[in-house]
């Protein structure tokens, strides 16, 4: 990566984004870079496409790859290889930036030369109920839940998703940029955390993307599922950094706590299929109860039924793909499979 040098209060940005098989999308996200308030000539757009029918979209730097299915980490890698800022900023192909997001997510890095990258907001519009409780519950790169949080304040984090953040060229450089394998994604969960053990990383609630949502449950649930993989497919080839643990597999499956409870109340003469309706309701009131920032955004007859619906469906994809990959690696480690880091 070559660094083109910075003038005055704009400093060269390379904004990088990932797409397949989404041009409709990639249109509106290059349309909302068109209309950013930062100066042009002072930012790249490199889009890389996997595809086997290239097509360069208009007034950007166009990188096609073959179909390969080689994920999100290997094609962010090739971009971050042609970018040419001292800044790289981040956005996925099915979100839309809002005019002041590009100079609003950079702002801290020049003001703080201790600040090596910085998360914005994601919301979405035009969305359906369940789109927009995937907001609410931090979907993605943190949501609805972040902004709650941060309280129009900049606030220090160590998540930063590739769908809304930039960092220093040089911090990325310093931790060898993206991994190149990581099946289900996760690549700029491992970027995050090992760019702010070097420094500061923030979340600015003024820098905003809208992202597409899915929308349906089926499609949530599916989502899920990789999710889930991601996070076995993490601890374990980067242990260090997994927030998941061996052990957590057993101690937070909804599945299992649900059946030991019901089977408890079997024992007891109680109706399984009572305490289990008792159950979610419990569950329902604990999600409203733990999610009710949501309200000063929004007002719905349907929130106190889907949202907890939805929080439900994320938790049982995600609990499914945790458990196909751990049957995964402990077939591997039953046939001998030894994996060095990094490798599939």
């Amino acid at each position: 990566m070559t660094s083109k040098p910075s003038t005055g209060e704009w400093p060269f940005v390379s904004v990088l984004i990932s797409t397949k098989d989404r041009r409709p999308d990639l249109a509106q996200a290059l349309a909302s870079l068109e209309r950013q308030d930062y100066p042009r000539e002072h930012f790249e757009v490199i889009v890389v496409e996997e595809t086997g029918e290239p097509q360069a979209p208009p007034g950007v730097r166009y990188v096609a790859i073959p179909k390969e299915s080689r994920g999100f980490g290997y094609t962010r890698a090739v971009a971050l290889r042609h970018a040419q800022g001292s800044l790289v900023a981040f956005i996925d192909d099915d979100c839309e930036a809002e005019p002041s997001w590009l100079r609003e997510l950079i702002a801290p890095l020049q003001g703080d030369p201790t600040i090596l990258g910085v998360a914005g907001v994601v919301r979405v519009r035009n969305a359906n109920p369940i789109g927009i409780c995937e907001n609410i519950l931090g979907f993605p790169g943190g949501g609805l839940a972040y902004l709650s949080q941060a309280d129009g304040r900049l606030v220090e984090t160590r998540h930063l998703s590739t769908c809304n953040c930039a960092y220093r060229a040089e911090a990325l450089d310093k931790v060898g940029g993206f991994p190149e394998v990581a099946p289900w994604s996760g690549e700029d969960y491992l970027v995050g955390r090992w760019v702010s053990r070097l420094g500061r990383c923030v979340y600015t609630p003024r820098a905003i993307v809208f992202h597409k949502p899915r929308g349906s449950f089926s499609r949530v649930f599916r989502w899920f599922i990789r999710r889930g993989r991601q996070e076995v497919w993490l601890l374990r080839h980067y242990p260090d950094v997994a927030e998941l643990r061996a052990g957590n597999l057993l101690g937070t499956s909804l599945i299992l706590r649900a059946g030991a409870v019901v089977g408890l109340a079997s024992l007891a003469g109680l109706p399984p299929l009572g305490t289990l309706g008792l159950l979610l309701l419990a569950y329902a009131g604990i999600q409203n109860l733990r999610y009710r920032f949501c309200w000063r955004y929004y007002r719905a007859v349907w929130l106190p039924v889907l949202l907890p619906l939805t929080k439900l469906t994320m938790g049982l994809g995600g609990e499914l793909g945790r458990w196909i990959e751990a049957a995964r690696w402990a077939r591997d480690l039953a046939g001998g499979h030894v994996r060095s880091r990094g490798t599939l």
